[in-house]
């Protein structure tokens, strides 16, 4: 069968001009007309996409299968193996068959796909990833118009003649903005991205580089690595990544071919993810749940994608053939070049984590960094250290916890604890206890601040003295890290996260869309940080939530009448995120008065009542609990280093645990050391829902 390039050739004329003809797509003179007709007319076995176009010369259906051919320009790419497999199962039941292809670079396979679409008249439509180097364009050109529809990214016409068809693609540009502010929101600033050639996919470098700015967030040039070709290429720069200083905190790879090399470059050094580099990787692929860890990735929605295409060119094929019945000569097949653009969505999984912030915004630090060595421990045995403690208050097990930590720690080092205060959240009263400890001259005061304000005066006279300051949760105002050994507390940023992908598993389970918010109005480092985290979880990882409002309270005496407000104005809400267990054992109180038990209450801390309205199924759902023995540890061991005059960092944060009625009584056991009290045991018994 003859190519367009024969009837060219026998014609005397360009391709383009055949096709011009073939098509009527532009005026060709009279002369040129009859020359390509002349030629058509001596060929014994015509182009099949004349035959197409000349209802004379066409063959009646014979009930043969029908084709649609898949060109795809990179078998690497995780995306376009998506969009193929999604688009085969579309199919299924269709009178078509699909016939994929990677054309690649290869210009040989170029003018195989060229022949075989020309000649077999079988083949009704084309499905096609442009490449960006023109190799489709020249095929496009030679083949005459066919059904078509463009993948994930408008072709590069460059002065060719190709369908104006339809392009259904991703919105990458919001994929990668998404990708740099999950990072941010999660307190990420050394953010690294790694990929191919920037221009094969600019737009996810775009946004990514988009949301840097608008966050305020500087690019560190060296942390852009935009021309990794070959597998070979990616550990010399990932070398180069690690070496700086500071390391990055956070990489984004591009494409999947990135992927698998990262992570053994990973491996291979030691660098353990999320702990010490959070990954996303762009475009979801099957093995993402799988990894360890499982990755946070942006879908490319690649079913969306592949069901808009087949959509639009079932749409083609079938104008296309109602065309060809009643006027041939005067219709093109392909619909005229609409974008769509369809919404990328991020996954988030365990391969990202948040980097909980200090007062002063330091990076938290784990505890693991105040281990001690055999030798360490026997120098601080023969010194006999002294320490006091300055509690705001020492009422519940939360204190007497802590008090248990730093009791053990010291008693095994030889530290004596001579003096234990209680403020009863008194900033005066902790005050004067304060001046009454510094008389003891301990060689270490570790103080729990009542107020920020009221106690600063009494924390500069302790820092003016010899003793060592330990700080638990906040910091006095005017003082700064200098002052102080070390500020102890759990990591605020994973306790938001915590309450905040436990309420949203809630609703998603069952089924509830509507969601409140309750959080701290002060501001509060802790409580700021928690509750930003919190909300980011709730609108990034559970979309389909609506929040309805944001309250806010300055004191847990508010809170009765700020959740009656609230549920006044929102009667629709099923859940409330709620900062810590006090408030909401207000907040339930108001729910109770207003007949609204239906609503599910996630929370922080755990204490006796939480923890018996769970077993008993009622409004609190999960919790996420401090682990105040582990602290209290901390804080001894911060206060020990200290004494050897070992660097401490200025911010330690525990990391909080998720509890459920499911895991409640072995949470219990792990928070308060101790086996839970037996009315909470039998309301667990009794409870249907509990697994056992």
């Amino acid at each position: 069968m003859a190519t367009i390039k024969d009837i060219a050739k026998m014609a005397g004329v360009s391709t383009s001009t055949v096709s011009h003809v073939v098509n009527k797509t532009r005026f060709v003179s009279p002369e040129l007309v009859e020359r390509v007709e002349k030629a058509i007319q001596t060929l014994e076995h015509p182009p099949n996409f004349v035959i197409r176009k000349n209802k004379a010369l066409a063959i009646p259906s014979t009930g043969q299968t029908q084709y649609i051919l898949f060109l795809t320009s990179d078998a690497l790419s995780s995306f376009q193996r998506q969009v193929l497999l999604e688009t085969q199962k579309l199919l299924t039941d269709t009178p078509y068959a699909l016939l994929p292809i990677e054309y690649g670079s290869d210009s040989r396979r170029l003018d195989i796909i060229s022949r075989y679409i020309q000649d077999d008249r079988a083949i009704v439509g084309l499905l096609v990833f442009p490449d960006k180097t023109g190799q489709i364009r020249e095929l496009l050109h030679q083949t005459g118009p066919l059904p078509t529809v463009f993948l994930g990214r408008q072709p590069d016409a460059d002065g060719a003649d190709i369908p104006d068809a339809p392009v259904v693609m991703s919105d990458s540009y919001n994929g990668g903005y998404m990708a740099a502010r999950h990072f941010i929101k999660n307190g990420h600033e050394q953010i690294a991205y790694i990929g191919s050639r920037a221009e094969r996919t600019p737009r996810r470098l775009e946004g990514f580089l988009a949301a840097m700015k608008d966050f305020n967030i500087s690019v560190n040039e060296d942390y852009m690595l935009t021309q990794l070709e070959r597998t070979e290429d990616v550990y010399p720069a990932l070398d180069r990544l690690f070496s700086c200083a500071p390391a990055p905190t956070a990489i984004m790879a591009a494409n999947y071919p990135l992927a698998i090399p990262l992570f053994n470059y990973l491996d291979a050094h030691n660098i353990l993810c999320p702990q010490d580099v959070s990954v996303i990787v762009f475009n979801e692929f099957d093995w993402a749940p799988l990894h360890t860890p499982p990755l946070t990735t942006i879908d490319q929605n690649g079913a969306a994608v592949a069901s808009q295409a087949v959509r639009m060119l079932l749409d083609q094929i079938t104008s296309s053939a109602t065309a060809a019945e009643s006027a041939p000569s005067n219709k093109t097949a392909a619909l005229p070049g609409k974008v769509t653009t369809l919404p990328c969505y991020l996954k988030v999984r365990a391969s990202t984590c948040g980097i909980g912030r200090g007062p002063f915004g330091e990076k938290a630090e784990n505890a693991d960094v105040l281990t001690l060595t055999a030798g360490d421990e026997e120098l601080l045995r023969n010194k006999n250290y002294t320490a006091a403690i300055s509690f705001h208050y020492s009422g519940k097990a939360w204190m007497e916890l802590h008090q248990k930590g730093i009791r053990d720690v010291f008693d095994n080092l030889g530290i004596s604890l001579i003096a234990i205060t209680d403020a009863h959240f008194n900033p005066e009263l902790q005050n004067k206890q304060l001046a009454s400890l510094s008389l003891l001259e301990p060689d270490v005061i570790i103080a729990v601040p009542t107020d920020n304000e009221k106690t600063a005066d009494a924390f500069l006279r302790i820092v003016n003295s010899q003793a060592r300051l330990v700080l638990v949760t906040n910091v006095p105002t005017g003082l700064t890290p200098k002052d102080y050994v070390s500020c102890i507390s759990v990591n605020e940023h994973s306790h938001g996260q915590n309450m905040g992908r436990s309420l949203g598993e809630y609703m998603r389970r069952h089924s509830l869309k509507n969601v409140g918010v309750l959080r701290h109005g002060a501001n509060f480092y802790a409580t700021r940080q928690r509750d930003a985290a919190a909300i980011q979880v709730l609108n990034e990882e559970y979309p389909e939530l609506n929040l309805c409002q944001i309250a806010e309270f300055d004191s847990e005496s508010e809170v009765y009448q700020k959740t009656c407000e609230l549920v006044k104005h929102h009667p629709e809400i099923e859940g409330l995120y709620i900062s810590w267990e006090g408030p909401a054992a207000e907040a339930m109180s108001a729910l109770s008065q207003l007949s609204r038990t239906d609503i599910a209450i996630v929370t922080g801390d755990l204490d006796y009542d939480t923890a018996l309205n769970m077993a008993r199924g009622g409004m609190i759902k999960a919790i996420s609990a401090q682990c105040p023995y582990e602290q209290g540890q901390a804080i001894a061991l911060a206060a020990a280093n200290a004494l050897l005059h070992k660097k401490v960092p200025s911010f330690i944060g525990i990391e909080p645990m998720t509890v459920t009625a499911e895991n409640l009584l072995k949470s219990w056991k792990r928070v308060f050391k101790e086996e839970a009290p037996g009315e909470i045991r039998e309301a667990i018994r009794q409870n249907p829902y509990c697994v056992r």
